[in-house]
């Protein structure tokens, strides 16, 4: 079993990349709640008032 190598140059890019990796992760989980959101509200709507759909 081989040992993971990371030279110290590499640390700091790491964390950068973690952290772009999360920020993208979380906006596209926002855009996600914001589309359910977005479709729960209008069909609420259609739901209360289907005539004036």
């Amino acid at each position: 079993m081989g040992l993971l190598k990371i030279d110290l140059g590499e640390i700091p890019e790491l964390g950068t990349s973690v952290a772009l990796h999360g920020t993208l992760r979380t906006a596209l989980n926002d855009v996600d709640d914001l589309f359910e959101l977005i479709v729960g509200i209008a069909i609420l709507i259609y739901e209360i008032a289907p005539d004036f759909a």
